[in-house]
């Protein structure tokens, strides 16, 4: 990554420093440089290159030639050089960096207060290019000519704005303006920001265009307006992000520890979910039930400028849009889209090229956990275990959706694109895949989908083969989930290993038809794998209505093992009338029920019994419940001596029944919920490390731990720790989402490894 960085800058100041000539370009392959001098003074210069590098900048391999002299005077940076991408990169979207800043609280310097500064060490990148090479020309900047002040700071090589692409001053830069609901311009006699501000202040929706598009805000530490929020979004239930002045403050909201307060200080500047301090000012329906709080710092002036006022309290910041549709990007897009749901709109003339919402990273005691990858990530490549020969395009699941493109040995994982369950988001993952194909200046050659055959990404799959006369191949949910991991880590098996992967997830399509979900499976370098044992199915009374209903299924579970009666012993009872409970207990002896050895629909189906989820209002709602309910039990409790491993539906297993029984005992005991919830996951843990000893026998190796339940910071830390103890070396995920926004990735892994030693992958059942 050696473009937008102002990487030719660095050159030019190491070589001039050493009195060396020549000349440095950016072309289609990244950066060249030509560079005379003598001999001991260029391995200098090559010396000092990594350590001086910008702070954006990112080298990969640096290839020298030895060159006759040409006899070059000086040192020049030159024009870029046009041509087909080869290696060039331009960097994720960065932080406001503190030299700007400085220069927005100077009340002598041009750029005071001016919410568009930037230079070449933070700004916006990907969200704004059009095409490489990056230059200001390919750029939503090329339409603001640069004044003369702006343009001086631009040419000289010296300077920190050198092709700066999106430099800009109040003089020849973005304008904002304040617009009401019906797109008519307000008047504010202190400006724009300040209308905003007040806005705010006065308990209003403000609609803001962001980096990557717009965002909706409001105080969060106001009920009556996040309420308010939720109604017109229509998002029920599910948590918000809350925008904080500075560290000093997140530090008063959430428990963060210092991995944590680096990420949010970083040029990435993610969302960071951490525990929820007691007396945070933020209003409890911003995350209503859950331990976790989403805190974010100011990522852009922009932002800055809307915080800056002493009496402003925590913003919640969430992306612009319908719930579950695509974030809102342009102006005109965004008053059709928000004008029901924003008072006001905090517009700008500076187009948005493509769609990015914030990344979101969770604290872990072993370390933060990427949960959604996309502004400050993307699109930084990931690697991958072998060089791909062919082109390779994923497109992933159905919920927590993105896009992969393999070339070479680099991966490109897009941003979040979304649950795909209206047409505005299957089109949004088109725009994502043919937006990063035209980036990468790639067609694909090889084409990778879910093995569903009815989800609209393996329908956008085949319609993709179709016109690209590309071959499309399936690969398993779970599969993919390991390869991932396994990816991510640079463990792919070789030739004659075999690696163990635990997949932990809602609902993954079958090789059988059915629903999986809990799932060991075994990955030999040949790509022959085998299920060596799941969690016991479980069914799901009434279909899809089980999924957002789990009550369903702690009352199914309960029956299948004879113990219904415990059903109205449980804070479940209290919640669900009688009638339904009846009848629901009568259908769940009812055989023909589709099956499910989802571990998702576990822990919901705790959670349901435990009073903290009968109805999921997003997906995993019950499960995150019991999560934050198992954290007020505080100590880890020792597992329950009660179920073992079984071996029922031909292999062993873990009783998913029996361990809701035990969940139901102890309720109706009078034992608390957290105490219970606590226990529930140290028995699941225990449980599963047993079901991993089983199924390996004496073999002690290495275990991927994959899926979205890995989110679960008590499930992975507990699960890890527990096979760790009996001599496994694990694997969990960090730089990729653990869940279903991990998927495309794990399925390039596959498909180019496969490529790339001409196999298939196959399912074994001995």
């Amino acid at each position: 990554t050696v473009q937008g960085v102002g990487f030719r800058p660095a050159i030019y100041r190491i070589a001039t420093n050493l009195g060396l000539n020549g000349w440095v370009i950016n072309d289609p392959q990244g950066a060249t440089m030509e560079i005379e001098g003598p001999a001991e003074v260029i391995d200098d210069f090559v010396g000092r290159l990594p350590e001086e590098l910008p702070p954006l900048a990112r080298l990969e391999r640096v290839e020298r030639e030895e060159r006759e002299p040409v006899g070059e005077e000086g040192f020049e940076v030159r024009s870029s050089t046009l041509g087909r991408r080869e290696g060039a990169l331009v960097p994720p979207d960065a932080m406001l960096c503190d030299d700007c800043r400085r220069e927005m609280e100077d009340p002598f310097d041009r750029r005071f207060h001016y919410p568009f500064t930037t230079c070449t060490n933070c700004g916006p990148r990907f969200s704004l290019v059009h095409s490489l090479p990056y230059d200001r020309e390919r750029t939503s900047m090329g339409c603001f000519p640069l004044c003369s002040e702006c343009a001086r700071e631009y040419t000289d090589p010296s300077d920190r704005r050198f092709h700066a692409e999106p430099v800009a001053c109040p003089k020849c830069g973005p304008k904002l303006w304040l617009a009401d609901e019906k797109g008519l311009t307000l008047d504010v006699a202190e400006g724009p920001l300040a209308g905003a501000r007040d806005e705010l202040l006065g308990g209003r929706i403000v609609a803001v265009k962001g980096l990557g598009g717009f965002q909706l805000a409001c105080r969060a530490d106001s009920s009556e307006a996040v309420n308010r929020l939720r109604r017109r979004k229509k998002r029920f239930g599910k948590p918000f992000a809350v925008m904080v002045r500075d560290l000093e403050t997140a530090k008063l909201t959430v428990d963060l520890d210092s991995a944590s307060e680096a990420l949010l200080l970083s040029p990435r500047a993610p969302i960071i979910l951490a525990p929820r301090l007691n007396d945070s000012s933020v209003a409890p329906e911003v995350a209503p039930g859950l331990d976790d709080l989403g805190v974010m710092l100011p990522t852009t002036p922009l932002h800055v400028e809307l915080l800056r006022d002493s009496e402003m309290p925590p913003l919640v910041m969430t992306s612009g849009n319908l719930s579950e549709e695509p974030l809102r990007r342009g102006n005109r897009e965004a008053m059709e889209g928000l004008s029901g749901i924003a008072d006001c709109f905090l517009l700008h003339d500076r187009d948005v090229v493509r769609r990015l919402d914030d990344s979101v990273v969770r604290t872990s005691p072993r370390g933060p956990v990427l949960v959604r990858r996309a502004r400050g990530w993307v699109p930084e490549p990931l690697g991958l275990p072998v060089s791909a020969p062919r082109v390779v395009v994923a497109t992933g699941g159905h919920l927590q959706v993105t896009a992969c493109v393999a070339q070479d040995e680099q991966a490109f994982l897009s941003q979040h694109v979304g649950d795909l369950d209206s047409v505005p988001a299957r089109e949004f993952l088109a725009e994502v895949i043919e937006g990063l194909l035209d980036f990468l200046q790639v067609e694909p050659e090889l084409i990778v989908a879910d093995a569903h055959p009815d989800y609209p990404s393996s329908w956008f799959a085949r319609s993709l083969g179709d016109r690209y006369g590309a071959e499309v191949v399936a690969v398993q949910h779970h599969l993919a989930h390991i390869s991932a991991v396994l990816g991510e880590h640079g463990r792919f098996p070789g030739e004659g290993d075999r690696c163990l992967g635990i997949a932990l997830d809602g609902t993954g399509w079958g090789p059988d038809s059915t629903a999986w979900g809990g799932e060991w499976l075994s990955l030999a370098g040949d790509l022959s794998w085998h299920r060596l044992g799941h969690l016991e199915s479980l069914p799901l009374v009434g279909g899809e209505s089980a999924v957002r209903e789990p009550w369903r299924v702690a009352v199914a579970a309960l029956e299948r093992e004879g113990r219904g009666e415990l059903i109205a012993l449980t804070p479940l009872a209290t919640q669900i009338d009688d009638t339904r409970l009846a009848t629901m207990r009568q259908l769940a002896t009812d055989t023909g029920w589709p099956m499910a050895s989802g571990a998702g629909r576990v822990f919901e189906a705790a959670g349901a019994l435990l009073g903290v989820g009968e109805t999921n209002r997003w997906e995993g709602e019950a499960a995150a419940r019991l999560e934050a309910l198992a954290t007020l039990a505080g100590d880890k409790p020792e597992p329950w001596p009660g179920p073992g491993i079984v071996d029922r539906e031909g292999s062993p297993l873990m009783p998913s029944s029996l361990l809701l029984v035990e969940v139901a005992q102890r309720a109706a005991a009078g034992e608390t919920p957290a105490s219970v919830a606590a226990g529930f996951h140290s028995t699941f843990c225990r449980l599963a490390a047993d079901l991993t000893a089983k199924v390996s026998g004496d073999a002690r190796g290495v275990v991927a731990l994959g899926g979205g339940c890995m989110i679960n910071r008590i499930l992975s830390n507990g699960l890890a720790e527990n096979l760790e103890e009996l001599g496994f070396e694990v694997l969990s995920p960090r730089h990729v989402p653990a869940g279903d926004g991990g998927l495309s990735y794990g399925q390039v892994v596959l498909a180019a490894v496969a490529a790339a030693r001409g196999l298939k992958p196959r399912q074994k059942s001995d």
